[in-house]
């Protein structure tokens, strides 16, 4: 901080000099406000915090009934974290819908059959009247062609042309008959099949909802601890919830591999590569810190509430040990990426770097004021960066911007 002081009339020398005392102590004052640090080499840790939980590096999936169709609504399932044994009923679905489904389709199938035998019992009498009325036109025209006379010394010609107009006519009925009760029965027949059709749709409704309601309760397959599932919003399945067949309704995690799923902001990830080590921290075991290496990373970063925009990039990381006595899967913890480590570096606050588009610098103590001085940043952390070249160790750094400077 500099001070600059002009007299604007003469004063007496004994005044002046106590005067300029004044000032001179009030100059070493200002100096004093100003916050400083002396840059030394120390090892340099450059961390990233995250939050997330436990989850298995294995797991046996439970899911909803794969053979239902339509919606399911589960009616009850087993608390979660509850022990289990392979076969033990963990959930039930309503079988309300399925039951009156396939009630509905045992009426219209006790319909149909009654349609098919009404149809049937129709074709038979309809061919049998016919079969009658064909064999009666026979009779009659076997009778005009036996009785017919072409002689016209015995009858008139109009009476000859009559026979021979009866006996055509016979003829033609006849025809008429025959086509009529083929046709009938074509038509018959086809209806039948189409009755038989339908009765064979709604026996299949049938069997699909009794086999439903026979599949209603799931069993877990294996024996451990029960873990309810997640939907697509993150939140747990519960009882009352509608779902789809074959959806992910729990799973029952290996406890002897168990994983950190860590959640990073996307402004803090920047840094982060598998295999980097990391330390993790139960919410309920803080006594007892893990540690293990970064497996996975999420190639993109996505919100984890959908009414909140903040995005995360989700890492995993698999743990040097698990401990079946104390963790279990989806217990809440805390933990640190080691992105970076150097033993002998030069750091330095972030509040104490100044930078604009082109270039970086410091405030560094020269005398009895501050000097800006143009640095080489290298790595930086949340509180701290990386100064590779513009400083050396020794030097008197402002932690804030000296008064009376400019950017």
């Amino acid at each position: 901080m500099s001070w600059r002081c002009k007299l604007t009339r003469a004063v007496a020398p004994g005044v002046a000099m106590i005067f300029l005392t004044g000032l001179m102590a009030c100059s070493s004052e200002q100096e004093s406000t100003t916050l400083t640090m002396v840059v030394a080499p120390k090892p340099f840790e450059f961390s990233v915090p995250a939050k997330g939980e436990l989850i298995s590096a294995e797991e046996v999936t439970i899911n909803a009934p794969s053979g239902n169709r339509g919606r399911l609504t589960l009616a009850w399932m087993k608390e979660e974290n509850s022990r289990v044994s392979a076969g033990d009923v963990v959930a039930r679905f309503d079988g309300t819908e399925h039951e009156l489904e396939k009630q509905r389709a045992e009426l219209e199938l006790a319909k149909n059959s009654l349609s098919r035998d009404v149809t049937s019992r129709g074709l038979g009498q309809n061919q049998f009247a016919i079969v009658q009325q064909a064999g009666e036109v026979a009779q009659e025209k076997a009778m005009v062609e036996r009785f017919s006379v072409d002689d016209l010394t015995v009858y008139s010609k109009n009476e000859i042309i009559d026979q021979l107009l009866s006996k055509d006519y016979l003829a033609a009925q006849q025809d008429y008959l025959d086509w009529r009760q083929s046709s009938q029965k074509t038509q018959g027949e086809a209806q039948l099949q189409l009755l038989s059709l339908e009765g064979k749709n709604y026996q299949d409704k049938i069997k699909l909802r009794q086999g439903a309601l026979e599949h209603l309760e799931v069993l877990a397959p294996v024996g451990g601890i029960l873990i309810h599932a997640k939907n697509w919003r993150g939140e747990k399945v519960r009882a009352g919830q509608t779902l789809w067949p074959g959806s992910k309704l729990s799973s029952i995690p290996s406890l002897e591999k168990l994983q950190a799923r860590l959640y990073v902001l996307e402004t803090e990830a920047a840094g982060i590569e598998i295999g980097q080590n990391a330390e993790i921290l139960l919410d309920a075991y803080a006594d007892r810190p893990l540690t293990g290496k970064v497996v996975a990373l999420a190639n993109i970063a996505a919100p984890r509430d959908t009414r909140s925009p903040t995005k995360y990039f989700e890492v995993t990381v698999a743990l040097d040990q698990s401990d079946p006595s104390f963790m279990r899967p989806g217990q809440k913890l805390e933990g640190d990426v080691r992105v970076a480590h150097k033993d002998n570096a030069l750091s330095i606050p972030n509040q104490a770097v100044f930078k604009d588009e082109h270039e970086s610098w410091v405030y560094v103590k020269r005398g009895g004021g501050f000097v800006r001085q143009v640095i080489k940043t290298g790595l930086r952390s949340l509180t701290q960066t990386e100064v590779v070249a513009g400083i050396t160790a020794g030097d008197e750094v402002a932690l804030l911007k000296p008064a009376g400077e400019t950017l």
